[in-house]
């Protein structure tokens, strides 16, 4: 019965160990592999993309707006 609550103890250290470890190994492999950095290149380099085509979307709308709203006299586009 005396072992039972010394070896309940002992779980969260060795627990911690486990972790201690796993981090050492990792930290040994080294960084990270050229095809992942690749792949995340490649991802960031798509999203700047589509932002910068957003933008340029959302500017072409924007002057469109303000130039067929100019002769409007009730602010709708078209003479609705």
């Amino acid at each position: 019965m005396a072992t039972g609550p010394s070896l309940a103890s002992l779980l969260p250290v060795a627990m911690m160990l486990v972790g201690v470890v796993s981090v050492l190994r990792t930290r040994r492999k080294g960084p990270a592999k050229d095809a992942d950095r690749g792949e995340n290149t490649a991802r960031q380099d798509a999203a700047m993309e589509m932002e910068r085509r957003m933008a340029s979307y959302l500017a072409q709308r924007d002057m469109g707006r303000v130039h067929g709203m100019a002769g409007d006299r009730n602010g709708q586009e078209n003479g609705r």
